[in-house]
Order: C-alpha cells, then structure tokens, then sequence
C-alpha cells in the first residue's frame, strides 16, 4: 500500500472510529484531522468532502469483493459485500441514516444504475438503454438498496445468506447475462460456471 493509500485508510479508520459515537453529519473535517493526526489540506489533498471519504469505503469494501469473485454482482460477490456491510454495521447504519446531500444512498443509487447501465450497454452493444430495460435497472438498484438499508438498519431479520439469495433472485435475466459475459463466461442460472 502506497502512502497515499495509508494516508487514506487512516483518515477512513478514524472515521469509522469516530461513527461509533456520533453522527457522520456531526463529525467535521476539522475534528477527523485532529483525531488522525493530519492536516486539512491533507484530507483536502484526497477528498473533496467527507461523504467522499464514506463513498472511498464503500469502494474499498466493492472492490475487494469484486477482485474475489469470477464474475461481478454474482450470488457470491452480493453475499460478500452484504457480509462486509454487516460487519461494519454500526458505521454504515450511520452512514445510511444521514439524508444529506451527498449521502451515502444517493451515491450507492447512482453508482449502481451506472455500473448496471454500462453492464447492460456492453452486452447489448449500444450505447443507451432502450426505456423498459432503463425501468427494470431502476427499479431492481432501487429496490436492493432500500430494502438493504432497511436491513442495515435492524427493521428487517433476515440472515446475510438470504439477502444475498433474494437480491440475486430478484436480479434481472439482462443484468444476470451482461455480468456474465463481462466475465467471459457462461453460467447456468444458479450463477455457476458451465463445464
């Protein structure tokens, strides 16, 4: 890890530490810095604002799933980032409560209709999204994403394993085939690769 990366990860860490105890919207650069040692213009260096350093560790978190799975957004790689959720639950029950500007679900929402939306383009080869394949995107991330803050947030029981089972049940058969042939493979409809 580089030292912009460890200058990064201990802004994060710190962050995180700090969420234990307060609101994310209470927390300011000011005190974060403070708190891990570092100059404004340091944290300024790597991030616009602190809803940028909560979306870089939500990044941190997909791409360490993504690297471990075969293909992105498979029953395996959702369990593992649900499992990732959970357990950091208490920074992103934070994080998901605060209704801010650049909070945490507006910048999952748009980040996953675009990476959905390119996925789709890809596979299909056109460069926008017919509007019925557009509506289905939509509303599957918008769906995933309320029902997984409202699991973060404790008002649902369900098991990581199942959360994991109905997102990917519910996935659309496009996204299901744009992901895998992102993968270079052909999976059965499990998310298993066929021999």
């Amino acid at each position: 890890m580089g030292a912009s990366d460890r200058t990064k990860q201990l802004l994060a860490d710190k962050l995180i530490e700090m969420s234990k105890t307060m609101p994310i919207q209470a927390i300011r650069v000011k005190d974060l810095c403070a708190a891990s040692r570092t100059d404004r213009s340091t944290f300024y260096y790597h991030f616009k604002d602190k809803y940028d350093l909560v979306a870089w560790i939500f990044m941190q978190l997909f791409k360490k799933e993504r690297s471990r799975s075969p293909i992105e957004n498979s029953r395996e790689m959702i369990e593992g980032m649900l499992r990732g959720f959970w357990s950091e639950r208490a920074f992103f029950r934070n994080a998901l409560s605060d209704r801010s500007q650049n909070s945490l679900d507006t910048y999952l929402l748009d980040f996953y209709v675009k990476s959905e939306r390119e996925a789709i383009c890809r596979y299909q080869g056109v460069a926008t999204l017919d509007e019925e394949t557009e509506y289905v995107i939509r509303q599957y991330s918008y769906g995933c994403l309320g029902i997984t803050i409202e699991w973060i947030l404790g008002k649902n029981g369900l098991s990581v394993e199942s959360m994991a089972r109905y997102q990917y049940l519910c996935m659309p058969e496009i996204l299901k085939r744009a992901w895998m042939a992102d993968a270079g493979g052909t999976k059965d409809p499990t998310g298993h690769t066929k021999s």
